[in-house]
């Protein structure tokens, strides 16, 4: 009863504050919370890869299954023309909206299942770097899965791990009470309403159906990998439980923290209404590539810029 109040309220505050992005949903068929026993069970419905002989490979994990401010799949692609370097795609879809934990029969094996299938992948494309990347669960998905299958880097989008920085009786009240973003910025104030609304409904179900030895231990994993993959968080340093996320990971030398001047959970939203992701995501994944010995060719002068700023040391939130 409480899910399925939280997922009417979280639909009609969508509907009401964020039209474009229902209307992506609707047009996606996928705005519901959770598709339960109608969900897609056929396999190739969660999978779009894209091999394009490269050496590269990038896994893009979807959360809500709207990707990246909710742009289809070829937009997408446009955003990363800018890296110099061909690519491999593969974008997950998780359309039983269980944060990976049920696979796509509906069993609830759903970890050791995308575990397998993206070392699948991996060995299927043949790419000596694999980069993964995600926002909000799927960021979260991006850092397990590159944990486990060792990718060598992980970008996510404002990931939620531990998934407690949004769903914390703590942190909802802060979140809730933050009214100086109510009165300053009240979309992104309803954006972050929205992001616990439906994070709590994800938690009730999955703590309903699955033992606790069963969910995913995104930090634990992270923390006692050896090596661990090399990783960028980048966040709305306004949006209070993604700042604390951020603080939580602050001593990984792994990890890269990159504050964007927002409230908004939906960092890729923010940049791309800025003008800035496909070069805030091609400089990132330059940086990584050129670390890691991948010839590329020249960015733009725009990139460049990009990439300069993204090789400074990010300071701490205050």
């Amino acid at each position: 009863m409480i899910s399925t109040i939280k997922e009417t309220g979280f639909r009609i505050l969508t509907r009401l504050f964020l039209p474009s992005l229902a209307r992506n949903m609707e047009e996606e068929g996928t705005f519901k919370v959770f598709e339960g026993e109608n969900a897609i069970s056929d396999e190739s419905e969660y999978f779009r890869i894209y091999d394009n002989g490269a050496d590269v490979t990038i896994f893009v994990f979807s959360g809500m299954d709207v990707l990246f401010a909710g742009e289809p799949r070829f937009e997408f692609r446009k955003q990363l023309e800018g890296i110099g370097h061909p690519v491999n795609f593969v974008f997950i879809r998780e359309l039983r909206r269980s944060a990976y934990h049920v696979s796509p029969n509906g069993e609830k094996n759903g970890l050791t299942y995308y575990t397998r299938k993206v070392n699948e992948l991996k060995e299927q494309l043949g790419g000596r770097v694999n980069i993964g990347m995600g926002a909000s669960g799927g960021g979260s998905a991006a850092f397990y899965f590159g944990t486990r299958c060792n990718f060598d880097h992980v970008i996510g989008f404002s990931p939620a791990f531990p998934v407690s920085v949004w769903t914390g009786l703590g942190p909802q009240l802060r979140a809730l009470a933050d009214f100086g973003l109510l009165f300053t910025r009240p979309l992104d104030y309803i954006e972050v309403v929205l992001v616990a609304l439906a994070a709590n409904v994800i938690a009730h179900t999955l703590t309903r159906s699955l033992d606790a030895v069963d969910l995913w231990d995104v930090y634990e994993r992270y923390n006692d990998a050896s090596p661990r993959p090399t990783g960028t968080i980048i966040y709305g340093q306004r949006c209070t439980p993604d700042a604390k996320q951020a603080e939580l990971v602050r001593h990984f030398p792994e990890i890269k923290l990159v504050p964007l001047a927002t409230g908004r959970h939906n960092g890729p939203g923010f940049l791309k209404e800025r003008g800035e992701l496909a070069d805030t995501l091609s400089s990132e994944i330059r940086l990584v590539l050129r670390r890691l010995g991948v010839p590329l060719n020249p960015a733009t002068a725009k990139a460049e810029e990009q990439i300069a700023l993204h090789a400074e040391p990010v300071p701490a939130v205050k």
